[in-house]
This record gives structure tokens, sequence and C-alpha cells, in this order.
């Protein structure tokens, strides 16, 4: 009688197995690849007419003071362009944490992206 239980018992952990192995890779491919969060680019332009103008004229595509800001995607990906807002090298004012919030830096990264 133990016989006819033996095959059942290792089908039943082999299908378990299996099922925990699928789990694992559904979990696993929801979290391996999470998006960047990216900033609202509309909001990001006003913004950046507010703060950075000054230096990069109105439409970030001239320069001024500061350097043209056209094809930045080129240069520096979203995230890149995030933590140069926030920890610029001279002569680039630091404007963050103040008058910059980060909802702000995320906004003017994803304006600067899309010249």
């Amino acid at each position: 009688m133990l016989r006819r239980y033996v095959p059942l018992a290792v089908l039943v952990a082999a299908l378990a197995a299996g099922c925990a192995h699928n789990a694992a890779q559904t979990a696993a491919g929801t979290t391996a690849s999470p998006q960047p969060a990216l900033g609202d680019r509309s909001r990001g332009a006003d913004v950046f007419r507010a703060n950075c103008a000054v230096c990069h004229t109105a439409t970030g595509a001239a320069a001024g003071v500061g350097p043209s800001l056209a094809n930045e995607k080129q240069r520096k990906n979203y995230d890149q362009t995030v933590a140069w807002i926030d920890s610029p090298d001279p002569p680039m004012p630091k404007l963050y944490p103040s008058p910059l919030s980060e909802k702000d830096v995320q906004d003017v990264a994803a304006y600067v992206q899309s010249l």
C-alpha cells in the first residue's frame, strides 16, 4: 500500500517546487528592473524658467551665462541630470534643497532631458 503513495508524494513535491520556482521568478522579474520615476516635463519647464533661465536662457537651448542645454540627454541620462542639479560643480549654483525641492529637481531634469 505504501508503494502506491510514494509516486503521488513525489509528484506533489515536484509540483510544489515548480510553483515556488515560478513564483520566485515572477517576484524577481517585477523587482529586478524598476522604471525610474520621471519628473513632470511641463512643470519642469515652468520651474526652469523661474530658476535657471537667468543663466541658460528661457528655453535652455541657447548659451547664456551658462552653457546651452540643447541635447543634454546625449551627455547625461535622466538620473545623471538629477544628480547634477542636486550637486552641481561651480560655477553653477546649488539650488537644491532651497529654493528647489526634490520634486522641482526631478521636474527640471525631465524638462532638460527634453531639450
